[in-house]
């Protein structure tokens, strides 16, 4: 006779895990458009489990707040000073003086506004979007004892103090990408863990309007170029390649659609653009602006492009500027893959960690305009190698960048904060 204590238990005996609820604080400091980073936070927070509630708090209103709004997420805005909500990078360029005052007049009465909310909303921990959102929220998060999550969605774009702020208030550090953990120290890549951004492999497309409908009817290639029109984008670039393009004859066949944001603290680099374009006699490119729903444009295009660069000094005529790049894993490869799309990329950040060259895109060097024009006169003269290509990346998303995997190994990590 089989005795009780080694009988099996029945299923319903079987003890099971309690998953605890889990209140988690996301803070954005770019609250102002859905760029590629706020599309990524996006994504993981309309999908999180039952078990993990979330509250956006942003610093001002925007098509963030909208967004979330709209997805019915809980959504505070709590904007700190004028000074602290400028953006450009000026930060970066302001003295010590400066510095000083602003973190007295108004980051730290910021500081205790930020911590007022947490007493209040009670979160078990702080997801912080990018080194700017440590900066607003991270002492406040410090001073309640609360784990701080540091999303570091591209390369630093800052050094000295400023960094060290970051891998200091971090209690741990999300990369998107195994590259751009060469930024940080050895202390802070010991924090440091690479979770994938995500795209969902079946994205709903748009439906295109009549012009992009017409372009197809007219037998036009087209190359998609979706990104904010900022100087580390590399439109420049893409012009350049543009132009060499219409040399070889491809001037009547080639449409090239520039979709992302004219933001107004870079309207001289979209001014400098506009004007470059016209040298050019570039008649073959649009500068669409904002999108709200851009698949209908990914849902059209040929091929992809995104002629990023990490380091590059321009010069404007009345200004020089040292441009630093912050890329680190773009979201648009990862949507042009979902939808079928060959890609070209350039060699930076995570862009390798991304397109597996010939298999599922072309990487380039950034910044060279002729071995860009080189890799999409390759995929523009075959059709077929297209269509392998854009097969193989649609397979990629489905394997290695799903929002199933992206939000289950960022709850883990949260359970881990516990």
């Amino acid at each position: 006779m089989q005795s009780l204590k080694s009988m099996p238990l029945a299923p319903s005996c079987v003890p099971q895990p309690v998953v605890l609820p889990l209140r988690v604080l996301y803070y954005i400091a770019y609250y102002q458009r859905m760029a590629g980073a706020n599309r990524v936070l996006f994504e993981l927070i309309t999908h999180l489990p039952d078990t993990v509630t979330p509250l956006v708090v942003l610093a001002g209103e925007g098509r963030a707040a909208e967004a979330y709004r709209q997805a019915g997420v809980e959504v505070e805005v709590l904007p700190p000073g004028e000074q602290l909500n400028q953006f450009g990078k000026a930060m970066l360029h302001w003295s010590a003086w400066k510095r000083t005052q602003v973190a007295l007049t108004e980051l730290l009465p910021y500081t205790f506004q930020c911590l007022a909310l947490m007493q209040d909303w009670q979160p078990d921990l702080v997801h912080v979007d990018g080194g700017r959102g440590t900066l607003m929220i991270g002492a406040a998060a410090r001073l309640r004892g609360c784990p701080v999550v540091g999303h570091m969605h591209g390369q630093l774009p800052f050094s000295g103090m400023s960094h060290t702020y970051f891998e200091w208030v971090s209690s741990r550090i999300v990369t998107v990408c195994d590259a751009i953990q060469t930024d940080l120290t050895p202390a802070g890549r010991a924090k440091a863990t690479t979770i994938y951004n995500s795209v969902r492999p079946n994205l709903a497309p748009d439906r295109p309007s009549r012009w992009l409908k017409a372009l197809k009817a007219e037998g036009k290639l087209i190359v998609g170029c979706f990104a904010s029109v900022v100087p580390f984008k590399g439109h420049h670039h893409l012009l350049d390649a543009v132009a060499e393009l219409n040399r070889r004859g491809w001037v009547d066949r080639l449409v090239v659609l520039c979709i992302g944001d004219l933001e107004a603290e870079y309207q001289y680099h979209a001014d400098w653009l506009m004007q470059r374009q016209r040298d050019l006699n570039l008649h073959n490119v649009t500068f669409t602006g904002w999108q709200s729903n851009p698949f209908g444009f990914y849902q059209v295009a040929d091929i992809e492009v995104l002629p990023s660069v990490s380091r590059e000094r321009l010069d404007y005529g009345d200004r020089i500027v040292e441009v630093g790049g912050n890329e680190g894993f773009p979201t648009t490869h990862l949507e042009a893959m979902a939808f079928g799309l060959p890609i070209v990329g350039t060699d930076i950040a995570g862009v390798r960690e991304q397109i597996e060259h010939g298999s599922n895109g072309l990487v380039v060097t950034p910044g060279d305009p002729l071995a860009l024009a080189d890799a999409l006169e390759t995929l523009l003269q075959d059709g077929e190698l297209r269509s392998r290509l854009g097969q193989a990346g649609r397979d990629r998303v489905r394997r290695d960048f799903s929002t199933e995997a992206h939000v289950t190994a960022m709850v883990d990590l949260y359970d881990d904060l516990r």
